[in-house]
């Protein structure tokens, strides 16, 4: 028993340091910052242009959706003795896969608008929805991550409003840019709060 009590205090300071290292994208202030801006930029961009927006916004997203986890699984991999890892690993390589066949499926004459866009609803969705599990199996070793919950659910919204967006429905990407630009200041209200908190 104290072995297993020394074992599992060990994997909380570790996880407790990697709670509070540099690479953390939650922990910094200024990451939430970078992904409220971008959200905000997105969501702005749709409500203003959204007849020309579809395309682009979709490569944003996918494009977005790569590095972040292209991030996941650098840090699924870091250290794999954390109780977070095997969760980040599997987002990231989920939200890869569906970047990259969306991003490729741009010049391909197979796959249609349609099919890319569900294509990466789906992945959102399920790449949010880990993000919310993992944050619930971890919270005790990880703490609890303000900014990560925002942006997954974030995530979520997004692929449930794609999914059930229409070709040409500009009233769909208007509302699409609405929740973008929401969670965007949502993030940087939070991003703020860090700066505050780590100011202390």
């Amino acid at each position: 028993r104290n072995k297993e009590r020394d074992t599992r205090m060990q994997d909380n300071a570790k996880d407790g340091a990697w709670k509070g290292a540099p690479w953390n994208a939650w922990q910094n202030w200024w990451t939430v910052g970078i992904q409220g801006i971008i959200a905000l930029a997105i969501g702005v961009f749709m409500l203003a242009n959204p007849r020309g927006a579809s395309d682009v916004i979709r490569f944003l997203i996918a494009l977005v959706l790569l590095l972040a986890s292209l991030g996941q699984i650098a840090d699924g991999f870091r250290d794999r003795r954390l109780s977070s890892a095997p969760w980040e690993a599997l987002r990231g390589g989920i939200g890869v896969t569906v970047a990259v066949l969306t991003l490729l499926s741009a010049g391909s004459n197979y796959v249609r608008d349609d099919g890319a866009r569900q294509m990466l609803a789906i992945g959102l969705l399920a790449y949010g929805v880990l993000g919310i599990v993992s944050i619930i199996f971890t919270i005790r070793s990880t703490g609890f991550k303000g900014g990560a919950i925002i942006a997954d659910v974030l995530t979520i919204a997004l692929g449930i409003l794609l999914l059930s967006a229409r070709s040409g429905d500009t009233g769909g990407t208007q509302l699409l840019g609405a929740v973008a630009a929401v969670g965007g200041i949502a993030l940087l209200g939070y991003s703020w709060y860090l700066r505050g908190k780590s100011a202390r």
